[in-house]
């Protein structure tokens, strides 16, 4: 158990936001009004593109994160291997350079797409006016019920799918990242992994599964498929067996909450009050 007293401060916040977690769920379960702000409500716009201008909005993150990722090993690949902070100064210039990068060509997408149709001499659809997204103050509370109420099944899960794994004799670590935070020594570089971890990678990955993957597949094969495939890719990219379950969950009620209320606002920031709770759980000792 922790004794140092910011852990003790660390695991009683940790605590009362399971309690917080299993309130919500309670009120999921017995407030019809409540259920269906999460469940029946489509806020979503609609997002009229073919199959072809999908995978060329896949294709620019992709591309923009890799070709940005290469040009930071090439410039900076030298001085991160001979650096004693190596684990974690690679998560923070590889994983800047892959999320900057992804951004960059996100934000290329819609210039791409224009130029695509011109060459044909028509110009794209254009989407469904979007609902009005909620204030800041309103996407907040959102993203922090959604992982509150996350929170108790994700624990359950990771319980459960651990004890499967080494049932069958399948590997149960942690991702590579929760043990270089755990390890860290510099604050700077701990600063820099949490840049990352709490900013560039919830931008990232939530345009990337939630805004695209989820939106195209929502539109063309319906929610609950949608869901799974959105959840069930966003936990194998991890690459990580015993994240897997947990993190597909994670990627379902980000799914979720993301078409409850229309706006990626609300997903990025419940994706990145995960990953600092889940460097939190790390700091106060706990194993969530």
């Amino acid at each position: 158990m922790p004794t140092d007293p910011i852990q003790l401060a660390l695991t009683a916040f940790e605590f009362s936001l399971l309690l917080f977690g299993v309130v919500l769920l309670g009120m999921l379960m017995f407030s019809g009004k409540f259920r269906a702000r999460w469940w029946r409500t489509n806020r979503l716009p609609h997002w009229p593109l073919a199959l072809a201008e999908f995978a060329m909005y896949m294709l620019a993150l992709f591309a923009g994160g890799f070709v940005f990722q290469s040009l930071i090993r090439i410039l900076f690949g030298k001085f991160i291997s001979e650096s004693t902070d190596q684990a974690g100064l690679e998560v923070i210039f590889y994983g800047a350079g892959l999320d900057g990068g992804a951004l960059i060509g996100w934000l290329l997408f819609p210039v791409l797409r224009r130029a695509w149709h011109t060459d044909y001499g028509v110009s794209p659809p254009e989407e469904s006016p979007a609902v009005p997204a909620p204030d800041w103050g309103k996407s907040l509370l959102y993203g922090i019920g959604t992982v509150s109420m996350s929170l108790p099944i994700i624990i359950l899960l990771s319980l459960g799918w651990t004890s499967l794994l080494e049932a069958l004799g399948l590997p149960d670590d942690p991702q590579d990242s929760i043990a270089i935070f755990a390890n860290a020594k510099s604050p700077l570089v701990v600063v820099g992994m949490l840049s990352v971890a709490c900013v560039l990678a919830p931008v990232m990955e939530e345009l990337l599964f939630r805004a695209g993957l989820y939106r195209y597949c929502r539109q063309k094969l319906g929610r609950t498929s949608a869901l799974l495939i959105s959840g069930l890719v966003f936990g194998l990219v991890h690459g990580n067996w015993a994240g897997f379950v947990p993190l597909s969950f994670l990627g379902v009620m980000l799914a979720m909450v993301y078409e409850a209320t229309g706006s990626i606002r609300v997903a990025i920031i419940a994706h990145a009050f995960f990953n600092l709770n889940s460097i939190l759980a790390i700091l106060s000792g706990l194993k969530m």
